[in-house]
Order: C-alpha cells, then structure tokens, then sequence
C-alpha cells in the first residue's frame, strides 16, 4: 500500500499542473490561429477521447448483447442522465444568451465539466491502486514512467478541448491578462476537480468496497462529453470556406486525433 499523502499528492500534481499548461498551450495557439481550426483540433481530440471513454465504460454492455440485464440497463441509464443534464443545464441555466453577454462563459466551464466527469473513474483508478499495491514506489504501480508519461500527456491534451471552447464561446470574457489567468485557473478546477474527487474517496472505498466498480462513471462521463463534441462542433460548419480551408480543417482535425492516439501509445 501507497500513503494517503504520497497517493493525492500525485493526483493533485498529475492532474492540475498538466490540465494548467494544456490551457496555456491551446491559449497560445488561438493568436495564430481561429476559432474553426481550434474547433478542428479540438474534435479531433475528442474522437480519440470518446474511443478511449466507452471502452472504459465498457462499451455501454454491447458485449453481452441482450442478456446484460440490470448492469447493461444501470449504464444505459447513467448514460442517458449524462448527455441530458448538460444540455439541460446549457439550455436552461448557462444558456449562452445574447450577443455581448457575459454568461458565455459559463459555455466553457459546462465543457470542462462535461469532458472532466470521466476523470473521477480515472482518479478513482489512481486512489484504488494505490491502496491495494504491494508495491511502495507510485510510479512502479502504475506501469513505470512511459505509462505515467502516458497520462501526463492525456491530462494536457484533454482540457484543449475546454481551451478551444473558451477562445470560440468567451474570448471577451477576460479584459486584461490578469482576468484571464483567472478564467484559466476556474477552467483547470472545474475540469480536474471530479478526478481529484475520485482519487481522494476510491483511496478509503476501495478498502471498504474491494469490489467497487467505477464503470458507471465513465458511462456517466461518456455521455456528459457529447454535450462538449457539439458545442465544438458548430464553428466547423459557420462561414463559406474553401477547399482549401476544409482541407486544412481536416488537417487539424487528424491531428488531434493523433496527438491523443500517440499518448495512448506510450500506455500499450
């Protein structure tokens, strides 16, 4: 067994510093480049993250066909309560509201909430492992430095997608650099904090619950995710571009994708 300490210490560092940096990355990258093609790189992401978020989720049950029974059913229904609360919430609370108006902030933080859920199973991973290891070096538990190079870079290549909401739906948001620093550091708490959750309470419930299963969760995240796939989706299809314009989409969108691809290749 890891110490309580050393094991959220480590939650803390690999989520918040990693999450920090990839929203100065992306935040960089908008002064070069508009919102269509951070949308772009964005979706391509997010391709990769909901192939990476179902297969955690066990692909919804589809292995057992019609003979899942309540399992199969319990994540249909987490599932479903993702993709319709984020909407709802969006729609009904945090609506974008009129042209100039401040609220489209909240559009960013719905989408840090929405791709971030996931990261309770992924920080439940972390805080369960560590508590039920015969091992006593962190990075050995989880598979040594290339799996822990791994998911530094997931947890940086992730919240772009938050990155590139908040330069599409609230780049006037922030009026000096001051504010914006700001706006960055609600985006990286609103985008780690379940994975910090996660980690801190699987680290105890695992030892009361050997047999506890955070499957569910990233069904849950699964679904809230999509509400952030379509809020990323609409600059793609604003304006008349050329073909060369959507060749350069296309561009950025493979890239994304294999950004995230060639993180996960560092896991195998």
């Amino acid at each position: 067994m890891i110490g309580f300490a050393e094991t959220f210490g480590a939650v803390l560092a690999t989520f918040l510093i990693p999450t920090f940096v990839g929203l100065l990355i992306i935040s960089g990258a908008s002064r070069f480049l508009k919102a269509k093609y951070l949308a772009a790189f964005a979706i391509g992401l997010y391709l990769w993250f909901f192939s990476d978020t179902i297969g955690d989720a066990s692909l919804l049950g589809v292995s057992e066909g019609f003979t899942g029974g309540v399992w199969q059913v319990a994540l249909w229904v987490v599932f479903i309560v993702g993709v319709v609360v984020l909407f709802a919430l969006d729609s009904g609370l945090f609506a974008e509201g009129v042209e100039g108006s401040s609220l489209g902030f909240a559009i960013p933080v719905l989408v840090a909430l929405a791709v971030g859920i996931h990261g309770f199973g992924e920080g439940a991973g972390i805080g369960a492992t560590a508590a039920t290891t015969s091992s006593t070096n962190l990075i050995d538990a989880f598979g040594g430095f290339t799996a822990g190079a791994a998911f530094v870079l997931h947890k940086a290549l992730e919240p772009m997608m938050v990155g590139a909401a908040y330069w599409i739906y609230a780049k006037d948001h922030a009026k000096d650099l001051g504010g914006r620093a700001k706006d960055l550091v609600i985006l990286t708490v609103a985008f780690t904090l379940p994975g910090i959750i996660g980690g801190a309470s699987s680290y105890y419930l695992i030892q009361a619950y050997p047999n506890a299963d955070f499957t569910y969760v990233f069904a849950l995240g699964l679904g809230t995710s999509i509400y952030a796939a379509l809020r990323l989706a609409k600059p793609l299809y604003q304006g008349n571009g050329s073909t060369m314009e959507s060749v350069k989409v296309a561009a950025l969108v493979i890239l994304g994708f294999a950004c995230l691809y060639t993180a996960a290749l560092l896991h195998s």
